[in-house]
């Protein structure tokens, strides 16, 4: 740090050491501020002069008379009348050749002709072979790239003044045509074409009480629809809440199905290996009756009562097989159609087992109650029991085979199916409601729409047919006055509201406007493209003027100095002379200029920072690349004269253009300028700082880190530079 402060220290010396020095410092601090101000000043009002442009205007309007007024009227004069009160450009009213040839040689920026038949056109839009009224404009666009573009809009000012007279003539000639008609009263043929005005007006009755009927069927039709829209919002309630009751019970349903195949899953796999446990039981149950019976030899009453026991799991198989086969018979109609078969046969076999262990039951129970009778008979039926119980471990394990190879396979296909299906109707459920929620928001929403329509269409026939009323009692006074031959009649009748037909045929529509953010002038509004400009070129004068490179005799005042000691003990004098830049310039256009300032100290903030990062950035790139770097900055101010978007709006330039402007840091500065200028919206002024803060990383990373691999590269460089002795 003690060497930082240093440099600062002797450089800040050096930069008053004599009379040159502090006029070469003056000189960068003002620059900049000049170049800003008069590009600032030379536009501030540029558009109030628009009145220094000329236009020529030529009118050859012959006008036009109808059939019905035998009145000349001429729209093209009364335009030319009406421009000659028009001050926001410099209207010439000439011939159309000079006009012409005005405009092709540079004596009128642009030259406006109104032709011949333009009354015609004007007046006539109602028959069947209406022509559109044109007005002719020729502009000279090689005069000037801007002054096409105003005295276009002159154009326009020409058009809404049409558009107005029109409306006025509408007003004043064929509708307050009334008290011109009244001075043919007397004519001979007045009444005619009185009564022909009469037909006209009635016939104009007649077609807006033809629209209001029109409009009233729609304004049914609209109620109607809105009524079945209500129906259906509340069938579509109705719906959803079956379709909810539905997945209720089915996402109950689906769980016991869930339960159910979980369990159809686990009986399988029991089944299979009771069938196969079960022929081996069957060899235990002959064991166990030799032994019993060679015990009953001894006339025991308790080999009797074991024989029971024998007898009552003999039994309980037997229930056990007619469950099974009762099980498997209810799952048939589900089993695929291939395993039927199968099935069935398994179902036969377990109740035809179930009756033979039924038969060993029977044989042991008779044998149990000779022993108690001490009947030597009782042996008799140890050959049966053990006959049967042979027969039955064989037909288990036939069973077991036949089972595992033919019903199991079906079974768990059938399981399978089962889960698929489950899924399937919690899919489809889910579907359905989403849909019925859908379908009840859009029934609301064109309920509304549909009300909100059926009020305006009545509306607008209520309003047609009052003017068709109106129509008609002036139809009627007319035809009154002309039956009674009463001149004066006619014309209270005529001349007592001479604006009710121009409301019919014409609505005047007005603009009002509302800026958002509002600039008091265009000096203003260019002010922060002209002044980031001004910034980065004061920056870059600075490195012009004030080497990169630390002086020799410096640095023997320096304790075991390091590069980045240097580098920014070199930067502190430039940011000096940036931070005066910045403030000369923006006290200027703030009190001198006085353009327009919403937020001062977020102004002032943004000068002094966008300053300090243009002088490091280009301060970065002169310490690595020396002279190359200059060139570089060079190149990135004319990319940022247009690139910023400070002139032009992006949107308007091309796409290359409108991708590399968010990594130009002037495009920052402009956007967080015009915040503080105009006005706060968010965080707007805080986002375009912090984005303008980023670039200090890159501009660190070259200064601070490629400044010393590059050094031996740029040291050759200089030298080959040098050695030309004509490039410095």
């Amino acid at each position: 740090m003690g060497n930082i402060l240093r440099i600062a220290h002797s450089d800040v010396k050096s930069l008053f050491a004599n009379a040159m020095s502090i006029i070469i410092a003056v000189g960068l601090v003002v620059m900049p501020s000049i170049f800003a101000w008069y590009n600032v000043i030379a536009c501030w009002n540029v558009f109030d002069n628009t009145g220094n442009l000329t236009v020529a205007v030529a009118s050859v309007d012959e006008g036009y008379e109808s059939d019905l007024v035998p009145l000349r009227v001429n729209v093209g004069e009364q335009v030319v009348s009406a421009l000659r009160a028009n001050e926001q450009i410099d209207w010439t009213f000439t011939d159309e050749a000079d006009a012409i040839d005005g405009a092709r040689s540079g004596r009128y920026y642009a030259a406006v002709v109104i032709p011949q038949e333009f009354s015609r056109d004007m007046l006539t839009f109602y028959s069947d072979d209406v022509e559109h009224a044109k007005i002719v404009y020729y502009a000279n666009e090689k005069k000037s790239a801007i002054a096409p573009k105003i005295t276009d809009q002159g154009a326009d000012s020409v058009s809404r003044e049409v558009n107005k007279v029109f409306a006025e003539e509408l007003s004043a000639v064929a509708l307050g045509l009334a008290q011109s008609l009244s001075r043919y009263a007397d004519e001979a043929d007045a009444d005619g074409r009185i009564g022909k005005l009469a037909e006209h007006v009635r016939t104009m009755a007649e077609g807006a009480d033809r629209t209001a009927a029109v409009l009233d069927q729609y304004a049914l039709l609209a109620t109607s629809a809105r009524t079945l829209a209500g129906d259906s919002a509340k069938l579509v309630a109705s719906a959803q809440a079956a379709i909810d009751d539905v997945s209720a019970r089915a996402s109950e349903g689906s769980s016991a199905a869930g339960g159910i195949l979980d369990a159809l899953g686990q009986s399988v796999d029991d089944l299979s290996r009771a069938l196969e446990s079960t022929g081996a039981g069957f060899g235990a149950v002959s064991d166990s009756v030799d032994g019993l019976f060679a015990a009953a030899d001894s006339g025991s009453k308790e080999c009797a009562a074991q024989i029971r026991v024998q007898a009552g799991v003999v039994d309980g198989r037997a229930v056990g097989y007619r469950n099974a086969a009762a099980e498997l018979a209810a799952l048939r109609d589900q089993v695929p159609e291939e395993y039927r078969v199968a099935l069935d046969s398994a179902v036969a076999q377990m109740n035809a087992q179930a009756d033979l262990m039924v038969g060993i039951r029977d044989n042991l129970l008779r044998a149990a109650d000779k022993l108690e009778a001490g009947n030597a008979d009782a042996q008799a039926e140890r050959e049966a029991v053990k006959a049967l119980a042979d027969q039955a471990q064989q037909n288990a394990d036939a069973l077991a085979a036949e089972f595992d190879a033919k019903v199991r396979p079906g079974l768990e296909r059938l399981a399978v199916d089962a889960a698929s299906l489950a899924e399937q109707v919690d899919s489809g459920l889910g579907d359905l409601r989403a849909a019925g929620a859908g379908l009840a928001d859009s029934a609301r929403s064109a309920g509304e729409v549909l009300g909100a329509a059926a009020g305006k269409i009545g509306d607008a026939a209520a309003e047609l047919r009052d003017s068709g009323v109106q129509l008609r009692e002036l139809a009627d006074g007319v035809d009154e006055a002309l039956a009674t031959g009463d001149a004066d009649m006619l014309r209270r009748v005529l001349g007592s509201d001479t604006q009710l037909l121009s409301r019919a045929l014409a609505a005047p529509v007005g603009l009002e406007r509302t800026a958002v953010f509002p600039v008091e002038n265009f000096g203003s509004a260019m002010a922060p493209f002209y002044t980031t400009l001004a910034l980065f070129i004061g920056s870059l004068l600075i490195l012009v003027a004030v080497k990169p490179a630390v002086p020799a005799r410096v640095r023997t005042t320096l304790v075991n100095p390091k590069p980045r000691e240097l580098f920014l003990g070199r930067f502190a004098v430039m940011g000096l002379l940036s931070l005066a830049q910045t403030t000369v310039m923006g006290l200027g256009n703030w009190l001198f200029l006085q353009v327009q300032v919403a937020e001062p100290l977020l102004f002032m903030l943004c000068f002094w920072v966008a300053g300090l990062v243009f002088t490091f950035f280009i301060y970065a790139l002169v310490a690595a690349f020396a002279n190359l770097g200059k060139a570089v900055a060079v190149l990135l101010l004319i990319v940022q004269v247009t690139g910023c978007g400070g002139s032009f709006p992006l949107q308007l330039l091309p796409p290359f253009i409108q991708g590399i402007s968010p990594w130009l840091p002037a495009t920052h500065v402009v956007n967080a300028m015009r915040a503080a200028m105009f006005g706060v919206c968010g965080n707007d002024f805080c986002i375009e700082m912090g984005l303008l803060l980023l670039f200090l990383i890159p501009a660190a990373l070259i200064g601070l880190v490629l400044r010393k691999p590059l050094s031996h590269f740029m040291t050759w460089y200089v030298e080959q530079v040098e050695s030309s002795k004509l490039i410095g």
